[in-house]
């Protein structure tokens, strides 16, 4: 068995009377007597606030979790601190939970590490891994959780899940949070296959059965084929986002046939399919921290949508909104067929739909 390697001095406080010796385990692996090896060793200095050891052990901690919190109260936070490896902060999350330190103390720094961040060229994987780390769990950051559940959702290929990295596998987003962005993923796919599709209905295309309605009909699948949505079989394998960003519907474009009704020319024009691109673009805006109810003070800017798939209250309180919405409109409805206006102005302007 090879020695541990010595990670070496770090002088986190030049004036400080306590050396604190890290020893890193592999967990990965144990030795014949199921223990796990020691791997890597560093010292570093700082200052203690009480007790009267000079030397302290930690021990089934890393070095990167441990340097980034003396550093953080100790007031010496460099840019290297900026630069952890992911399954480093979520080793940082644990060693909060083990030493009882409040980890709203790195709020700050993870503001910081989320502003350096390059979002642009984050990966699904990426995402699944940020996830718990912006949750109000964590280092509460409502803006970040948003743009990576919103990420998650447009880009998502497949079933959304999240990704641990370390082995501290209890750090991870209630299972509802994870249920949601499939849930907002699959209505924004609903509503894509809803505005395609629901041209060819029978006597949706062309009522009138104009001379080349036939035509017209090839020459819209023709178009829809181009999209990636067709066929339906192979749609799992694409996101959201590459099917209404997509060549296809960016640039849609039939070949109208001559003699065409204005019906079939208001399909084959695709103003539906500019329409629904816009309208996805703008379905939601990530999920939401910690909704429990509508709630006007919140931390981010949102629309209804968000609020309906960022709920984590009770069902009951849920159920109740969903019942008062429904009689409101049904009430609107009533009013609208005798001729009177049923709400004051007021009302439709508030947050209650």
């Amino acid at each position: 068995m090879s020695a541990p390697i010595d990670a070496g001095f770090d002088e986190i406080d030049p004036a400080g009377d306590l050396t604190i010796m890290v020893c890193e385990y592999d967990f990965r692996t144990t030795d014949g007597r199921s223990s796990h090896l020691l791997v890597k060793t560093a010292t570093m200095k700082v200052s203690r606030k009480e007790g009267s050891r000079d030397v302290i052990e930690f021990h089934e901690d890393t070095i990167c979790s441990a340097e980034l919190w003396l550093r953080a109260l100790h007031g010496n936070l460099i840019d290297d601190s900026y630069l952890i490896e992911r399954e480093g902060i979520y080793n940082a999350i644990a060693f909060s939970r083990k030493y009882f330190i409040h980890l709203q103390k790195l709020n700050k720094w993870f503001e910081i590490y989320w502003s350096r961040l390059d979002r642009k060229n984050l990966e699904m994987d990426d995402l699944g891994e940020l996830i718990y780390l912006a949750y109000s769990e964590a280092f509460d950051h409502p803006k970040a959780f948003a743009y990576v559940t919103l990420k998650m959702a447009h880009t998502g290929d497949g079933h959304i899940e999240e990704h641990n990295p370390s082995r501290h596998r209890e750090l991870h987003v209630p299972g509802r949070v994870i249920q949601q962005l499939n849930a907002a993923k699959g209505s924004m796919r609903k509503e894509i296959l809803r505005a395609v599709f629901e041209p060819l209905e029978p006597g949706q295309f062309c009522s009138t059965k104009c001379a080349v309605w036939e035509k017209s009909v090839v020459s819209y699948l023709d178009s829809l084929q181009k999209t990636g949505i067709w066929p339906i079989h192979g749609l799992h394998k694409k996101c959201n986002e590459d099917i209404v960003d997509g060549d296809g519907f960016v640039h849609w474009k039939c070949d109208i046939p001559t003699g065409a009704c204005s019906s079939c020319i208001l399909k084959l024009e695709g103003h539906h399919i500019k329409k629904t691109r816009t309208m996805i673009h703008n379905y939601w805006d990530g999920v939401h921290n910690s909704i429990q109810r509508w709630d006007k003070n919140c931390r981010i800017s949102h629309a209804r949508n968000t609020w309906y798939f960022s709920f984590m209250g009770r069902q009951e309180i849920m159920n109740s909104f969903q019942k008062a919405q429904q009689e409101r409109k049904q009430e609107r409805n009533r009013a609208a067929r005798q001729g009177r206006f049923p709400f004051s102005r007021s009302s439709l302007f508030s947050n209650s739909d």
